[in-house]
């Protein structure tokens, strides 16, 4: 970029934004939707399993990460960096969580120092009511767009995270 690009302007006659070249703007404009997009689902996501199972999105999370783990569970560390939520004190939760009968502690067979965290039936039940009730509220956020468009935008989308992931 030039250094007239680089500055700004303080008497308003050149702001940031001018530097842009209309890739970046385009590009800017989609990733700003794209994010907002993503946090009104999970926001309406979240109030709608509030209200339907007094439950935040969070716990339906670790309810689902843990019924796609492996059969033994997953460490509190696997756990916590495979949620999509933000879990605050993870810890704190799955307390909660095991008060509530939800999951269940497992000693880790290769590693006495930790434990495992697993599903208990409560908790595959209620995960069970809860992913039907999810895939209907995701089902209806997207429900303006028609089957084609969504291959698209999910082939699109992992190109984008391939190049992330880079």
């Amino acid at each position: 970029m030039n250094q007239e690009a680089d500055s700004i302007d303080t008497a308003g006659d050149l702001t940031i934004e001018d530097g842009y070249t209309e890739r970046q703007r385009r590009v800017l404009r989609l990733w700003l939707r794209l994010v907002r997009t993503s946090r009104r689902i999970e926001a309406d996501v979240s109030a709608q399993m509030h209200r339907s199972f007094g439950a935040r999105f969070v716990r339906f999370d670790v309810l689902s990460q843990l019924y796609r783990a492996p059969q033994r569970g997953l460490s509190v560390g696997d756990l916590g960096a495979s949620l999509l939520a933000p879990s605050g004190n993870i810890s704190s939760l799955l307390d909660r969580m095991e008060a509530d009968g939800l999951v269940r502690r497992i000693a880790d067979p290769d590693d006495r120092r930790r434990y495992l965290i697993g599903l208990t039936d409560r908790g595959l039940d209620q995960f069970g009511e809860m992913a039907l009730a999810n895939a209907q509220w995701v089902t209806s956020a997207f429900s303006a767009i028609d089957d084609e468009t969504l291959d698209r935008l999910h082939d699109e989308l992992g190109s984008i995270a391939a190049i992330c992931e880079q």
